[in-house]
């Protein structure tokens, strides 16, 4: 039985990291608030405007994520009536209608987050009938395999940046903290996608010994394609878990004290 509480390690970009933080700290829990990417500004604000101002061309926009929804949120306030809005999830479904209302149409894959994505989404486009023009709104990257997938099939699809990711780097203290952290128990991490795993371990890559303690650690993560990335790399105790906070916090409780 552990005698000390293993660090609790959270990287979920944005607000949704600082409410899992404050629950899981409520109830006495210390945390290590490390999102993967803080979200900037676009490098081009005038282009997401006018952009967005006329969508006459499209007949379909993807919003990739919640932060693609808060990036734009003041520009649009009404979708035209001929734009399908569409994403990878319900996450982001939930997000597209607290922005615009609850009676917003929205095309995703319904149901956990192990049944959404951009697989998923391709196939109900692909019986749903292909788009003839989408724009993608998301960071510098991301969606890849889906605007490939989609050109392949004819559809004609421009992408527009709506904000900027900056990757974690940790600051002194946290280096310190984490250079006393490698005598105890290693940690719990909470990462939510694969550009997250590549990120974390560059943050810590000047801490000896660091990536060893992180791999010996438990990961909780919610999608089967970080899963398979932090496995890649070396990490040996990688479990799927809801994305519903009060299960995450479950997960980690049951986790705490292992052995």
């Amino acid at each position: 039985m552990q005698t000390k509480q293993r660090p609790i390690i959270l990287m979920r970009p944005g607000a949704a990291n600082e409410r899992l933080a404050e629950r899981l700290e409520k109830s006495g829990l210390k945390t290590w608030r490390w999102p993967a990417f803080t979200i900037l500004p676009p490098d081009d604000p005038e282009r997401v405007k006018e952009r967005l101002s006329d969508l006459s061309q499209f007949d379909m926009v993807l919003l990739a994520s919640p932060t693609a929804v808060a990036a734009i949120a003041s520009y649009v306030t009404k979708w035209p009536a001929h734009i399908t809005l569409a994403t990878v999830g319900s996450g982001t479904a939930r997000a597209i209608r607290a922005a615009w209302g609850e009676e917003t149409s929205v095309l995703y894959p319904e149901g956990e987050t192990i049944d959404s994505g951009s697989e998923k989404l391709f196939e109900l486009l692909k019986q749903r009938g292909f788009p003839r023009r989408v724009l993608v709104v998301r960071g510098q990257v991301g969606r890849e395999w889906l605007r490939e997938q989609l050109i392949a099939h004819g559809t004609d699809v421009e992408v527009l940046p709506a904000y900027q990711r900056a990757p974690l780097e940790l600051t002194s203290s946290e280096i310190n903290k984490l250079q006393t952290a490698l005598f105890g128990p290693s940690p719990i991490i909470y990462i939510t996608s694969t550009d997250s795993v590549g990120v974390l371990l560059h943050a810590v890559k000047t801490v000896s010994g660091a990536d060893e303690w992180l791999q010996n650690g438990f990961v909780l993560t919610i999608h089967p394609r970080p899963k398979a990335m932090l496995e890649e790399v070396g990490f040996s105790h990688v479990v799927l878990v809801p994305t519903k906070d009060i299960e995450v916090q479950k997960a980690i409780q049951h986790l705490l004290f292992v052995p």
